[in-house]
């Protein structure tokens, strides 16, 4: 998996929202390129399993890839291509061995000590974050100071070429270049582009800008 665009939804976009900008996406840029990654914390298992199931339809026609935010074995149960580990959500080795061995394991970092343990624990990427500041959809969530893009200089440092490296808080087209520029094989994204009213439009200026680096 090589995506340029990691795409985390959330839930306040409801699901046929996700669906459409997914798609939209996904059609805008070149197949591969784009990552969905399923987080939903607060529905029920039974229902997040529907969403998955049909997310990972959707992603497969169009040649996107799918993970699912801390919970392997629903990653395992619908054929997603890996999973996306938080805080608490286990370990790299954990992951795969529920998964496989070749499965897509993302890891949260927040700091240089969490992308070195990701690295020293065989992660496939870390999304490094917060870059620029940002604030989850939710008017009631905390807004995050971002760690500028030095965070991201120095989480390219630790990977070499070992590990994939995503800017994730804040990222929108007209700073993805500079994402890339700083180190970052691609970004994530949540607002940029599920609220966004033309999400192929503004999907492919992303994809541009971090092709053009």
């Amino acid at each position: 998996m090589t995506a340029r665009i990691i795409i985390v939804t959330d839930p306040v976009f409801g699901d046929d929202g996700i669906v459409k900008t997914v798609e939209a996406v996904a059609r805008a840029i070149p197949r591969g390129g784009l990552c969905v990654q399923l987080r939903d914390k607060q529905r029920a298992l039974v229902s997040l399993r529907v969403f998955a199931s049909r997310l990972r339809l959707v992603t497969r026609q169009l040649g996107a890839s799918l993970v699912i935010n801390g919970d392997a074995r629903l990653a395992r149960d619908v054929g997603a291509d890996g999973v996306h580990l938080g805080r608490g959500s286990g370990s790299v080795a954990d992951a795969r061995a529920v998964c496989g061995e070749r499965a897509w394991v993302s890891v949260s970092a927040h700091s240089d000590k969490a992308v070195r343990a990701a690295l020293k624990d065989g992660a496939t990427a870390a999304l490094v974050s917060p870059v620029f500041e940002s604030r989850p959809p939710s008017v009631y969530a905390e807004v995050k100071e971002g760690r500028g893009l030095d965070a991201l200089r120095s989480a390219r440092a630790i990977a070499g070429d070992k590990m994939l490296i995503y800017a994730l808080g804040g990222v929108d087209a007209d700073n993805a270049r500079a994402c890339a520029e700083a180190g970052a094989d691609g970004v994530a994204v949540v607002r940029a582009l599920l609220a966004c009213p033309e999400p192929g439009l503004v999907g492919r200026a992303m994809h541009d800008a971090l092709a053009s680096r």
